[in-house]
């Protein structure tokens, strides 16, 4: 496997103290990998330090073959990867269509190629481009958000936690349009709660459980390991 993001023996946490102890993580392109496992377990963390919002003390992140590690979160931007985070994702004030335009405040010239892509994928937010982000429905407001991170046409998004809260119905929907954008050409990493249908959608998983790697394996080797289900996932 050729590994468009690939995150090596890394530690690291906040302040002094470490909240990875040694995880590896790899993505290839064209990819859905699913970090899952227990509350506290570095997952959320681990996502952060690819993206630069945390100390990093040993191992490394590289990303389209560029050591990373340490990087501020705008010069990550540049190097091709984007980041949707769990809260405060939007900008409830502004309309759909403004918030895509935020996301591409890093692009010079005419974005509006992009803007049609992110409209084919969101299908949703179309019909909606005039309205305030911030009066859509959950669902709909993690679809602004995924869109304005694939403004910058990103080799890898991140994605952390993008169905929390959300109704089964929304969660099928995010998970498919995160199969579409899969499809498009960007790589995607997703650290999910819900493990078992993030386990089922994704094409490889890991288990991280106490700041370390403790399983991974394809999705479906990983819901049919007795191990795993009994410690991970509810049995």
């Amino acid at each position: 496997m050729s590994a468009i993001l690939a995150m090596t023996q890394l530690r690291g946490g906040y302040s002094e103290t470490d909240i990875l102890h040694g995880v590896s993580i790899e993505v290839a392109a064209h990819e859905i990998v699913a970090i899952v496992g227990p509350n506290g377990a570095g997952k959320s963390t681990a996502m952060k330090a690819i993206f630069g919002l945390l100390n990093v003390r040993a191992g490394s992140v590289v990303a389209n073959g560029v050591d990373i590690t340490g990087w501020s979160p705008n010069r990550i931007v540049q190097a091709g990867v984007s980041y949707v985070p769990q809260v405060d994702n939007i900008f409830g004030e502004m309309t759909v269509h403004e918030n895509l335009e935020m996301g591409a405040f890093l692009r010079k010239g005419d974005f509006s190629a992009s803007a049609d892509r992110v409209y084919q994928l969101f299908p949703d937010l179309k019909a909606k481009r005039k309205t305030l982000a911030g009066s859509l429905s959950g669902g709909q407001r993690q679809m602004v958000a995924m869109g304005r991170a694939l403004m910058l046409d990103p080799k890898i998004l991140l994605l952390d936690e993008p169905t929390a809260g959300l109704s089964p119905k929304y969660m099928e929907q995010i998970f498919q349009i995160s199969r579409d954008v899969r499809d498009s050409g960007v790589a995607i990493l997703l650290v999910e709660q819900h493990a078992k249908q993030a386990l089922a959608f994704a094409d490889r998983g890991y288990v991280l459980a106490a700041g370390g790697n403790r399983h991974h394996g394809t999705g479906r080797e990983l819901l049919a390991d007795r191990a795993v289900a009994e410690m991970f996932l509810g049995g």
